[in-house]
């Protein structure tokens, strides 16, 4: 007997056709990923490496690599110009060659910076200069980009300085701690944990006058809440990759999103207390080219912003302000410090470079030489160079195409089909992948000894090869509208830390050498201790002091 729930029951055939029509989408969606988009790529005749997953493809083998080993290896095998599938069936491009690079970070109308990965710095930044593109992105550097002049990176000196030798101090009470303990020994310091300290202070003050304390230990809410989302990132996460790769799933609450917004809200409150205490001083002052409002950015941006001569429509609202707050912690803050990082473990290697270094460095009479007398500190600058070129912080960046175009190539490629290709069709929606660890290791661009480190080499005059780039033929900083417009603030950080770090202490290697494994894990390529990774992030050294 039926009862009146029966007919809400599936019968069998019911359930068959539901399962059948599962499969069917299934089958349907697996077609599309790997048969059709393959056949329907317009550069299916680029040769790459065999996916190494169904699912990743060849991203996991890439991601799980140090950074500048992966796509070297596979440009010995296919090319300069090569494909390779990344997740669910999408397929990448990625070209060491110097004029396919030049060409598309020229071409920002046709290449935008990576979707995902933009959408995600907006959520938790706002839309600074780093997020837009286009004319957004010309108006806001128009206005941005005078507070970071040769003269005013000048002016903001004196909080490098001063926060460079407040490093100093913590320095020796840590060293003189290490010493009572084990004089022999040495004194084992994490010393990339200054750096980021000391960073981050000269950020806040020459950036927006705002003072984080870091280096005295203080809590503070907004650079808590970056630190707690940056150690976050370096954890492998599924569901974060698809976030990243598939913006449509960012809506989506996970622990990342939340993450995401928490610092945002937290960055929000503050920035606006600190625009609101920059406007106010400006309140009172008539805005013109003379007026004298403070030399940290975000008082010259307002200055800028402000002024008589600027158009409204060019002018940046309050919210834009506020995204460049986030935009200079993040870019201005990290970055130097990973590269002083770099610096020491090189320095601790080449102990020759170092007392050579050492003895330029010493031989300077003022303790807070100008921007003109550290550039004319010619080996000074040869080891910067290197160290930009041997261990960039962004170890790659990634392009996203937003109109079919043809990208052509310096270095032509032969094709799966035996013919070779002066020019690469890419289809919207692809990923470019720009290897900057790749191409300033090249030994195209810098000879067989490319892979060594040598300061030395920049002795020899301009490499045979140029690449694209806004300083030093090293695309380190990135070429074309979207360059780093902060490069001469980097440049001055990095040079005035190592100047007063080499003056004071001697930097050696652990006696253990331990193996420092470079991984790319968010966005900048940061150091691990092999058998270590518990302590996270570190570049620990042996310190000791100069005797007087």
């Amino acid at each position: 007997m039926l009862t009146p729930l029966t007919p809400l029951l599936p019968s069998p055939s019911t359930a068959a056709y539901a399962l059948l029509a599962v499969a069917g989408a299934a089958l349907a969606a697996w077609a599309y990923l790997y048969l059709y988009t393959v056949y329907a790529l317009p550069f299916r005749n680029l040769r790459g490496p065999v996916p190494a997953s169904a699912l990743f493809g060849s991203l996991i083998t890439q991601q799980k690599a140090e950074p500048g080993t992966t796509y070297a290896a596979w440009a010995a095998t296919h090319g300069p110009t090569l494909r390779f599938r990344s997740i669910l069936g999408s397929w990448r491009i990625v070209s060491t060659d110097p004029a396919a690079v030049a060409w598309v970070l020229q071409h920002t109308g046709q290449f935008h910076r990576q979707t995902g990965f933009n959408r995600m710095l907006d959520r938790m930044m706002g839309r600074g200069v780093l997020m837009v593109e286009d004319a957004a992105h010309r108006r806001q550097r128009r206005v941005l980009a005078p507070a970071f002049s040769a003269a005013n990176v000048q002016d903001m000196m004196p909080v490098m300085w001063d926060k460079s030798y407040e490093m100093i101090e913590k320095l020796e009470k840590a060293v003189r701690e290490g010493e009572a303990e084990d004089k022999e020994s040495g004194t084992r310091i994490d010393i990339h944990l200054y750096f980021m300290r000391t960073a981050l202070d000269i950020i806040g003050l020459a950036g927006f006058n705002y003072d984080f304390g870091a280096g005295e230990g203080k809590d503070n809410v907004l650079s808590q809440s970056l630190s707690t989302l940056m150690n976050f990132i370096q954890k492998p996460n599924l569901v974060r990759v698809l976030q990243i790769f598939y913006p449509a799933l960012l809506p989506i609450p996970t622990a990342y999103t939340r993450m995401l917004d928490s610092t945002r809200i937290i960055q929000d409150r503050v920035g606006r207390e600190i625009v609101a205490a920059r406007k106010a001083e400006l309140s009172d002052v008539k805005v013109d080219k003379r007026a004298d409002i403070g030399k940290d950015a975000i008082s010259l941006l307002l200055k800028a912003n402000m002024s008589p001569d600027l158009d409204d429509k060019q002018r940046l609202s309050d919210d834009e302000v506020l995204g460049q707050i986030g935009t200079l912690m993040v870019a201005g803050n990290e970055t130097s410090a990973i590269a002083l990082a770099w610096a020491c473990m090189h320095l601790t290697q080449h102990p020759e470079v170092q007392e050579r270094l050492r003895n330029e460095l010493d031989a300077v009479p003022e303790d807070r030489p100008s921007m003109d007398e550290l550039a004319a500190l010619t080996y000074l600058d040869n080891v910067v160079h290197e160290v930009l070129r041997f261990d960039p912080p962004l170890p790659q960046v990634v392009r996203m195409c937003v109109q079919d175009t043809v990208v052509p190539l310096g270095v032509p490629v032969r094709g799966r089909d035996g013919q070779m290709m002066d020019k690469v069709v890419v289809s919207k929606g692809t990923e470019f992948v720009i290897p900057i660890n790749e191409i300033n290791r090249s030994t195209d661009v810098w000879g067989p000894d490319a892979g060594d480190f040598n300061p030395d080499r920049f002795d020899r005059g301009k490499p045979g090869v140029a690449v694209p780039s806004v300083w030093g033929n090293l695309v380190t900083f990135i070429a074309g509208p979207h360059n780093c417009m902060g490069y001469r603030f980097a440049l001055a950080e990095i040079k005035v830390m190592l100047f007063v770090l080499l003056r004071n202490f001697t930097l050696e290697p652990l006696p253990s050498h331990p193996r420092i494994e470079r991984r790319g894990m968010g966005f900048v390529q940061r150091p691990f201790v092999v058998g270590e990774e518990d302590k996270g992030i570190q570049l620990p050294v042996i310190l000791r002091r100069r005797e007087a």
